[in-house]
């Protein structure tokens, strides 16, 4: 068996749609996804249908569905770190999207806990204090050490998450901690999508960290003619323009 891994899509269907076709041609089985599949980029409503057309797409709610689902911050400073030019942009990526995909977003859990091909998995968008849906213990280029701390509470072989756009894969004979990295948010990476991909084989797990070429161009020029609220802060910060 082979599973699909995608994370921090971020309403970049141009990347997303590279990204499946590449899962496709490698004979992915599952798709799964971390959470943040809005947010940030030009196409949030082409990005949310994207995802609905995938067969039995396993999948978790990110803190950008949640400012949409549960509400975002109204003034400044606040807990998210977030400015009005940000909120701005939530408004606006939020009134493109229609009811259909807002509902399809509404039913998505925080975490999803199941068992496939003999493995136990936990997948969220990152560790979290479960009685507020708050992330928690966040940590830069964890190591094994750091990610047993960090998901102390969750009892999987495999535990898949996003949030922090920097691949980072640990594992021991025990368990596999497996942040693939941004498929929508290239920043140095340029015309890159990362994903992963998982295989299954009698009883023993292998996994490959992918690179997935796109028109990183197109995206940027939809960026510009959309001009929406903080398309500059984005262009810079995640698509690393000048």
């Amino acid at each position: 068996m082979r599973v699909g891994v995608i994370s921090d899509i971020h309403n970049n269907v141009v990347a997303l749609n590279a990204v499946l076709e590449k899962l496709n041609a490698e004979n992915c089985e599952q798709i799964i996804c971390c959470g943040d599949i809005i947010g940030i980029g030009p196409y949030p409503e082409e990005t949310v249908q994207r995802i609905m057309q995938i067969p039995n797409i396993i999948a978790v709610r990110g803190n950008h569905e949640r400012y949409l689902l549960e509400g975002m911050p109204t003034q400044v400073p606040n807990e998210e770190n977030m400015g009005y030019d940000e909120m701005d942009h939530h408004k606006w990526e939020h009134s493109l999207l229609s009811n259909e995909s807002i509902q399809f977003l509404k039913v998505l859990p925080y975490r999803k806990d199941f068992v496939l091909g003999g493995f136990h998995f936990s997948v969220m968008h990152y560790c979290m204090d479960s009685s507020s849906n708050r992330y928690i213990n966040y940590t830069r280029n964890p190591k094994l050490d750091d990610c047993y701390r960090m998901f102390s509470d969750v009892d999987a072989d495999i535990i898949l998450y996003g949030h922090d756009h920097k691949p980072s894969v640990n594992r021991d004979e025990r368990r596999m901690f497996a942040n693939f990295g941004s498929l929508g948010c290239p920043v140095k990476d340029g015309n890159v999508a990362r994903a992963g991909i998982l295989t299954i084989n009698n009883g023993k797990l292998d996994f490959e960290s992918i690179k997935v070429f796109y028109e990183v161009d197109k995206v940027i020029a939809d960026i510009n003619r959309l001009a929406y609220p903080a398309s500059e802060e984005i262009k810079r910060f995640f698509f690393n323009t000048k």
